[in-house]
C-alpha cells in the first residue's frame, strides 16, 4: 500500500483509521483466499465482526512510503479468531498488530462457535507476536474528562449497517484532546462492544 495524502495526519504520519483500513483489506483478502469471502458468509447467514484490536509502532509510517502488510490467522481463543499483522517499509519492521474476530449470525447478531465456519482456516501458530488485548478498558477515576457527543451518519456505515471499525480510529484522534503536532501515537487499543447505527448518538469521554 502506497501511503497517500488522505491516509495521513497534517504532519504526514499515518492516521489510525488508515492503518485500520489497510488491515481490514488484508484480512478480507486472506479470508477470501481461504474460502470465507463475504458473499459466501452472507449466503450462510454469518459474518465476521471485530471485537478487539491493538496496534503498536516502532515508528510511524509516512506519506509516500510503501507499506507492506503481512497477516495470518493464529488460531482461536475461546469463541474468537486471532489474526496477527506485521508492517514493513522495505526491510524495516515499522509495527505490528493483533485483532480478535468473532463469527456472528447476520440476522440475529448472535455469536457462533468457530467450528460453525464452513471452511478450514489455515493457521500459523509458530510465529507469536506476544500481544494480548486487555480484558477490559477502563478510564482512570482520577483522570481529567472531556465529553463530546457524536452522531453516526450514513457515511460511517458499512455493508453490515453499522459504523465501520475503521471510523473509530478517526474518533480517537478527533476527540481525545491531544495536540498531534506535539505528540505522536505509538500504540492504540480499541474494544468494540456494541454496534453503532446511522442516526444514533453516543457520548464520548476522554
Amino acid at each position: 500500500h502506497i501511503i497517500t495524502g488522505y491516509d495521513v495526519l497534517p504532519e504526514g504520519v499515518i492516521k489510525p483509521s488508515a492503518i485500520l483500513k489497510i488491515m481490514q483489506d488484508a484480512a478480507t483478502t486472506d479470508a477470501s483466499n481461504l474460502g470465507a469471502d463475504y458473499p459466501s458468509l452472507r449466503s450462510k447467514d454469518m459474518i465476521f465482526v471485530i471485537t478487539k484490536i491493538i496496534v503498536e509502532y516502532n515508528r510511524l509510517p509516512h506519506v509516500d512510503e510503501c507499506l507492506e502488510v503481512r497477516t495470518w490467522n493464529s488460531g482461536t481463543s475461546g469463541v474468537s479468531f486471532v489474526r496477527n499483522y506485521v508492517f514493513n517499509v522495505g526491510e524495516e519492521v515499522v509495527g505490528k498488530a493483533t485483532s480478535r474476530w468473532v463469527l456472528v449470525s447476520y440476522a440475529t447478531r448472535r455469536i457462533l462457535r468457530p467450528d460453525a465456519l464452513f471452511t478450514n482456516v489455515t493457521t500459523n501458530e509458530q510465529e507469536e507476536l506476544n500481544m494480548e488485548p486487555s480484558r477490559r478498558i477502563r478510564l482512570s477515576e482520577n483522570a481529567p474528562v472531556l465529553k463530546n457527543q457524536y452522531r453516526a451518519s450514513v457515511t460511517d456505515m458499512d455493508t453490515n449497517y453499522h459504523v465501520n471499525n475503521t471510523r473509530y480510529g478517526d474518533l480517537l484522534v478527533d476527540y481525545c484532546g491531544i495536540d498531534f503536532e506535539k505528540k505522536a501515537i505509538k500504540e492504540f487499543e480499541i474494544h468494540f462492544v456494541n454496534e453503532l447505527k446511522a442516526g444514533e448518538s453516543v457520548e464520548i469521554e476522554a
